[in-house]
């Protein structure tokens, strides 16, 4: 028996029914729209590994290279401080020649003068003359020798400037990718938050080791909100066989403004991993376009690296200068390293993510902003931590998101 449907049912349902049509094809549309943006994503990730790959191929041609070209200026080094020593042997034998004949002109001018004083008028003069020769000629040779030895000594600091140059250390293979990039990062988590750190080099203690931890401010600062003011921060760390152990990390010092915090474990008795830092010299020399790897633990994952390059060198938010990366960066990625892609140093610790939007705003996973670590240094100087920045050792959640 059919069952009749009020009317003012009916003038309800039909926009309902076309509401919820639209409803679903709305979350089509924008499931499309982020299938598209993962496929495009994907494969320029995919591009950017080949031409690191050949980046890398370049590079181990280059370091060969450069090898077989310290090998040559050791080998010329060798020989120009064995013809220094013969040079200045043979200097020595001349000066000692050169006093010689001068001492034998002046006793044979003498001799002539007591022998035969009425005849050596004439002899004298000659010897004179001999004598004032000879000294013209032992002073121009000094003077020679002392430009020579001007000219090697300028030569031999070249030869040693570029054996320096040709000693610094080049990029490693895969093993040196995890020892430098992976090894160090750690990922910080409590309180519903989640973000990453990079370890530094730590210093042996009578309990074992100490080591500190560099990150952003706003990943310390919710974590104790959700743990509380006085509770440790979890510390997960990676090792190369894929273990992973938990250990815990106390607050050193802060700047919110700069958004960085340094920690120090509290538990660890062993090495760890740690990053090379950058010098200052090397930091101010990095430009645009520099090829760089960002290397964190977005959503709670295990690090991982993203490469890409430095976009703006000067971008300022809320007066701190920050650098602009290319490199695929999400939530979670707050606190972590960012490194040069040839030399696997720390230039930068990752702070903050754009988003599009405000009703429901979309991370731009290409406009990550970065602290630039010259000015870390600056502040952990100011903080009293100078010893841990390489000039002075011995020899936004969404705030990784919108700015």
């Amino acid at each position: 028996m059919p069952v009749a449907v009020p009317m003012r049912a009916v003038l309800w349902l039909t926009p309902l029914l076309a509401l919820m049509a639209a409803s679903h094809a709305y979350q089509a549309w924008t499931t499309a729209e982020r299938l598209h943006a993962l496929e495009a994503a994907r494969a320029q990730n995919a591009e950017r590994t080949r031409s690191g790959q050949e980046r890398d191929a370049r590079s181990e041609e280059q370091a060969q290279k450069s090898s077989a070209q310290l090998e040559r200026l050791n080998a010329r080094l060798l020989g120009v401080d064995q013809w220094r020593s013969d040079f200045e042997a043979f200097a020595a034998a001349t000066r000692s020649s050169q006093a010689i004949l001068r001492e034998e002109i002046r006793q044979t001018l003498a001799d002539t003068r007591n022998a035969r004083p009425a005849r050596s008028e004439g002899v004298e003069r000659f010897l004179a003359t001999a004598l004032a020769e000879c000294e013209r000629r032992i002073n121009s040779s000094d003077s020679a020798l002392a430009d020579l030895r001007t000219r090697f000594e300028s030569n031999r600091l070249s030869l040693v400037a570029l054996q320096d140059g040709g000693a610094q250390p080049t990029p490693q293979g895969d093993g040196g990718r995890w020892r430098n990039l992976l090894g160090p990062a750690v990922q910080l988590s409590g309180g519903g938050t989640v973000g990453s750190a990079v370890l530094l080099p730590g210093e042996p203690t009578a309990d074992g080791w100490r080591t500190t931890i560099l990150t952003a401010w706003h990943v310390v600062r919710d974590i104790r909100l959700g743990l509380g003011e006085d509770a440790p921060i979890p510390v997960m760390i990676y090792s190369e066989d894929g273990s992973v152990r938990e250990e815990a990390a106390r607050l050193l010092c802060r700047d919110a403004k700069m958004d960085v915090a340094l920690l120090e474990l509290t538990s660890t008795t062993d090495s760890l991993p740690a990053v090379r830092l950058a010098s200052r010299a090397h930091l101010a020399a990095i430009q645009v376009f520099e090829p760089i790897y960002a290397v964190g633990c977005p959503l709670g994952n295990d690090p991982i690296p993203t490469p890409g390059e430095l976009s703006d060198s000067h971008h300022d938010v809320g007066g701190t200068n920050h650098w602009m990366i290319s490199a695929p960066t999400y939530i979670g990625n707050s606190g972590g390293g960012i490194f040069q892609a040839d030399t696997y140093e720390l230039i930068g610790i990752f702070s903050k993510i754009y988003t599009h939007g405000t009703l429901r705003p979309t991370v731009i996973p290409h406009m990550g902003l970065a602290i630039p670590l010259a000015e870390i240094y600056d502040w952990m100087d100011r903080e009293g931590y100078a010893a841990l920045t390489p000039g002075n050792a011995l020899p936004v959640v969404a705030s990784a998101s919108t700015p």
